[in-house]
C-alpha cells in the first residue's frame, strides 16, 4: 500500500485508471510561483500497475490522461495571467518523466479528457468561463473547448450560454456528453455537432455521469449516486 497522498484521478476511453500521487500535505492553487513537485503517476490496466515519476513540475495537476502514444497529460485547473504573461497550465511528459511540451488551456477548468484522435476536450466552471484570475477574454468562455495534443484550439461550444459546464463524458470522438447549467441541460455532441438534447429534471446537477440500459447514472453529491431514467428528451429522478 502507497504512503503517499491522493492527489487526482481519471480513467482514460480505453479503460485505464490513472492514479496522482504525492507526499506533499497541503496544495495551495493560488500561490505565484507555483512550487515545483514530484508527482508520482500510477497507470493501472489489466491488473498491472506501471509507475511513473515527474519531477520538478510547475504546476499542481488537477486533471490527467493518456495520448494515444502512451505520453501523459497533466493539468493545473487554475491558470494566472498578467498582462501578457500567461502560465502554462498543461504539460505532456513521455512514459520516462521527460517533458515533451507544456502549453495553456485556460483558467478555471473542470475536467479534461482525451479522445481516442488524441483531441483534448476541455470544460470550465464559472471563472474560466466569465474571467477571474487575470483573464478578461478567458480561453474557456464557451464552456466547452477542444485541443490539439499541442494545444491549439480547435473547437468551442456555442449558443449555450453555460454558467458552468459541470459534467463531460467523452466515449470517444463521436460521442461526447455534457452536461451545463444555468439549462441544467445534458448535451450529446456527435463530431461536434449536437445530436441529442435532454432536460434534466430537478435542481441537481453533476459532474460525472454514465448511460446504462435503463437511463443514467450521476454522482450528484460526494457520496450520492442518483439514477435517472430517459423518457423523450428527458431526464427524471427513478
Amino acid at each position: 500500500m502507497s504512503s503517499l497522498h491522493f492527489i487526482s484521478g481519471n480513467v482514460t476511453v480505453d479503460g485505464t485508471l490513472l492514479l496522482i500521487e504525492s507526499d506533499v500535505l497541503e496544495l495551495d492553487y493560488f500561490q505565484r510561483p507555483v512550487t515545483k513537485n514530484t508527482w508520482i503517476i500510477r497507470i493501472i490496466k489489466d491488473g498491472i500497475m506501471q509507475t511513473v515519476e515527474l519531477k520538478n513540475v510547475p504546476l499542481i495537476p488537477t486533471g490527467i490522461d493518456l495520448f494515444q502514444d502512451g505520453s501523459i497529460l497533466l493539468v493545473q485547473s487554475r491558470c494566472f495571467k498578467d498582462g501578457e504573461r500567461i502560465e502554462r497550465n498543461a504539460r505532456r511528459y513521455n512514459i520516462n518523466g521527460q517533458l515533451i511540451d507544456a502549453f495553456t488551456l485556460g483558467d478555471g477548468i473542470n475536467t479534461v479528457q482525451i479522445d481516442e484522435n488524441d483531441t483534448i476536450w476541455v470544460s470550465y466552471f464559472d471563472e474560466g468561463i466569465f474571467g477571474n484570475f487575470g483573464w478578461e477574454d478567458p480561453i474557456g468562455h464557451s464552456g466547452l473547448t477542444s485541443f490539439s495534443i499541442s494545444g491549439e484550439k480547435v473547437w468551442e461550444a456555442k449558443g449555450y450560454s453555460m454558467v458552468d459546464c459541470c459534467g463531460l463524458n467523452v466515449t470517444n470522438s463521436s460521442n461526447v456528453f455534457f452536461h451545463y447549467y444555468d439549462d441544467l441541460h445534458l448535451v450529446h455532441l456527435t463530431n461536434g455537432q449536437e445530436a441529442l438534447r435532454y432536460q434534466v429534471k430537478g435542481s441537481d446537477s453533476f459532474d460525472q455521469f454514465m448511460f446504462d440500459e435503463y437511463g443514467l447514472i450521476a454522482q450528484t453529491d460526494r457520496q450520492i449516486l442518483t439514477r435517472y431514467k430517459m423518457k423523450e428528451n428527458a431526464l427524471t429522478k427513478r
